[in-house]
């Protein structure tokens, strides 16, 4: 599994920074703010926005995104506290995040094991899109944790095809890289 620590890390660096740069506060981040304010779809839009772009643009920091949201998302149903979720929406602090992001990541290696067995089809972001449209569809309380770490274990698959220069269009490396 080629690059797997690299994404892993990515996707580390990428929630560590939205958690700076998104900070509201010590309970709530910007992402929980937004979910309270505008419900469930403004996510799966901003993440269906992001699969688009990629279709155009193939930037790195679109498929890092995606693939960081489905580890919030994870966060936010509960998943960390057992198989089923909760029913309750639980906040996504970049305490909750560095906590639990190892449980995560062990849960998302044997999809993208799966995956890696499988070969690579055209279609993986219409995949994504057609999981996101399905989540706008119905309760948050019933998406399932299967189908996050699917999306997570494509988003893998395709950047690790497509991307060849990898952390050089991450959020952390171009706009950390502007102040210095």
């Amino acid at each position: 599994m080629k690059n797997l620590k690299k994404f892993y890390k990515a996707i580390n660096r990428q929630f560590d920074y939205g958690g700076e740069k998104y900070a509201q506060t010590k309970e709530k981040e910007a992402t929980d703010v937004l979910f309270d304010d505008f419900g469930k779809n403004w996510l799966f839009g901003t993440l269906a926005k992001y699969v688009k772009r990629y279709k155009n643009v193939a930037r790195e920091k679109d498929l890092l995104k995606i693939a960081c949201y489905c580890f919030i998302i994870w966060l936010k149903r509960g998943f960390h506290y057992g198989k089923y979720g909760t029913s309750e929406i639980i906040n996504t602090t970049v305490e909750a995040k560095s906590e639990y992001y190892p449980t995560f990541r062990d849960k998302t290696k044997e999809f993208v094991a799966h995956y890696m067995k499988e070969p690579i089809a055209s279609n993986y972001l219409d995949i994504i899109y057609g999981y996101l449209l399905l989540f706008s569809q119905k309760k948050f309380q019933d998406i399932e944790e299967v189908e996050l770490l699917n999306i997570f274990a494509l988003c893998f698959i395709i950047w690790n095809e497509d991307i060849e220069d990898k952390g050089t269009d991450e959020d952390v490396y171009n706009e950390k890289r502007k102040k210095k």
